[in-house]
């Protein structure tokens, strides 16, 4: 009996111990899912036993599709709800007369847009969307329109005199900027057959820079305007110093770099004192002398001269070596030969320094002076040099000759003066441009005026040149860009400059695309496509209930932005 009681004992025991091992474990919260919910009646339980069942249903804006609605927590986990759910869907549209409907889709928040078809207008609400309770609004109408296009709207544009309201299809109309303004874009547009102008351009402001004024200056070339990149040549009136930068360009914002000024030159006057030479007089006199101003110089009774009779007063404020006056020795012998400005001896007995009397000395001119007239001999008389006839002047050259599309400017053309040659605008010089006056005439070969050439302009991809294309292009000549597709994007225009360079690079066509225009809460009326290139337009109403800020109708602009901005809809 106690055998069979053990046996019961151990038995409760195990089943109790084996009992506890395999309790099943509790889950907590069931998952969540993006497009389904727990039904209300467990939101707000926290743990669930083993074995237990809950109920999902589809969101708000679903509907089931497929698979079971429960999932049952086994061993603290849940079952993976197989249950599906798809957002609830609208019935299709009908077409609606004379039109049709454009639908990005069937879903909740998906919009339909009422187009009509070609010669009709629509009356009533253009977009309708996807509710819970189905589509909102009532179909629109399209009716019967005779399609015109209003006066093309471009901004700063001249208005031609008599110029209509309206136009017909195919009816083309020309634009032409007011002053100050670039044509950006086609001249020409063309009313298309849905009542838009297609690919209407942009007037867009010159930026130019006002003629530089620059006090006591010159400017060359001379104009009232001037283009960025353009330059000009500064040069000061006489009397004054250029402080700066000779040549100055016209900015991109345009304003001038800065400009240089001209200075008053500083006159610094340079004379001579009144020379002194003892027991000797001077004619004339006074008491200061200018440069090239000469005196005649004498003795006094009993005193010889030994020097130049006359001196001048030198460019450095100094005279020429001063003569003596030496006491008469009592000899009928003269002394050295004298000296005299622009002349000197010609033989070599000149250089004695004692001469008996009777004795004659004959002179010559010094190279580059000519003789005028008077007597070339001195002689010795009485122990002293009867006075020197000879007159001497700086030889003349005359002109420096022609130069075909040039000339010389002179310092003068006397002996030592010089000569420069100077082309006109558009030419190069070829040769010596500095030419002295030698005692044979003036030096060196004259140099010749060659005009200045460019070379030919690069090709540019997409680009045509309207004007005749030379191997050699001359200085001035103008060549006008046009793109065969695409905008301009630089200088419409190119000349040929004075230096043998183009006034600027040759203009690129590129295809401008603006970024596609979204409107929250507005739609797209007219321009439906799929790329938006520079000059397409498109316009814009706003959802019902919704008030447009801004304008209703842009323009895709050459730098890829829409113009004006795009509107909003509050």
């Amino acid at each position: 009996m106690a055998l069979v009681w053990s046996s019961i004992l151990i038995l409760v025991f195990v089943h109790f111990a084996v009992s506890q091992r395999y309790v099943p474990s509790r889950c907590g919260k069931p998952t969540k899912y993006p497009d389904k919910q727990l039904h209300r009646k467990h939101l707000q339980r926290v743990e669930f036993n083993h074995g237990e069942i809950v109920l999902y249903i589809c969101a708000p804006g679903y509907e089931p599709f497929a698979g079971s609605r429960t999932s049952q927590c086994v061993h603290g986990k849940w079952k993976t709800l197989n249950m599906e759910c798809q957002k609830k869907k609208c019935n299709a549209l009908g077409d609606i007369e004379n039109g049709r409907y454009d639908q990005e889709g069937r879903s909740l928040g998906d919009k339909a847009i009422a187009v009509c078809n070609e010669g009709y207008i629509l009356r009533g609400e253009g977009v309708r969307m996807c509710t819970e309770k189905g589509w909102n609004g009532t179909d629109p109408i399209c009716e019967v329109s005779k399609i015109i296009c209003s006066a093309p709207a471009v901004a700063n544009r001249l208005i031609n005199p008599g110029e209509r309201t309206q136009y017909a299809p195919q009816d083309t109309v020309n634009i032409i900027c007011s002053e100050g303004f670039d044509l950006i874009g086609l001249p020409q547009v063309t009313c298309g057959r849905d009542g838009q102008w297609q690919d209407l351009p942009v007037c867009s402001k010159v930026i130019t820079c006002s003629a530089p004024a620059v006090a006591n200056g010159r400017i060359q070339p001379g104009s009232k305007v001037y283009k960025p990149k353009d330059s000009v040549d500064i040069t000061c009136s006489e009397g004054f110093d250029l402080i700066g930068p000779a040549q100055v360009m016209c900015g991109p914002d345009g304003q001038w770099q800065a400009l240089p000024e001209c200075h008053l030159k500083r006159i610094t006057v340079i004379t001579c004192s009144a020379p002194a030479v003892a027991n000797g007089r001077i004619q004339p006199g006074s008491k200061v002398y200018k440069p090239k101003d000469s005196v005649d110089i004498t003795c006094s009774e009993g005193f010889d001269l030994i020097g130049p009779a006359q001196v001048m007063c030198g460019p450095d404020g100094q005279w020429q070596a001063f003569p003596e006056c030496r006491m008469k020795r009592i000899t009928d012998k003269c002394g050295p030969a004298p000296s005299y400005p622009h002349a000197f001896p010609r033989d070599g007995s000149s250089r004695l320094k004692e001469y008996r009397s009777g004795a004659y000395i004959r002179y010559k001119c010094s190279i580059g002076y000519g003789r005028v007239r008077g007597s070339t001999i001195i002689r010795c008389q009485n122990g002293q040099w009867t006075k020197l006839q000879l007159q001497c002047e700086r030889k003349k050259c005359g002109s420096a000759g022609e130069i075909s599309n040039g000339h010389f400017e002179y310092t003068g053309i006397l002996f030592g003066d010089s000569a420069t040659a100077v082309c006109e605008e558009g030419y190069e010089l070829i040769g010596s441009k500095v030419q002295i006056c030698r005692d044979g005439g003036w030096d060196g070969r004259s140099p010749v005026c060659e005009p200045v050439h460019c070379p030919p302009p690069p090709e540019v991809k997409g680009t045509e040149i309207l004007d005749p294309i030379y191997d050699h292009v001359p200085f001035g000549h103008v060549l006008s860009y046009h793109c065969r597709t695409g905008a301009l994007i630089g200088e419409r225009e190119i000349y040929c400059t004075k230096t043998g360079t183009w006034n600027a690079p040759p203009p690129v066509c590129k295809d401008i695309m603006c970024p596609n225009p979204h409107v929250p809460g507005g739609s797209r009326m007219r321009g439906f496509r799929a790329v938006y290139k520079f000059g397409n337009t498109v316009t814009f109403a706003c959802n019902p209930g919704s008030r447009l800020i801004g304008e209703s109708f842009v323009t895709c602009g050459p730098d890829g932005q829409w113009i004006p901005k795009l509107p909003k809809c509050v």
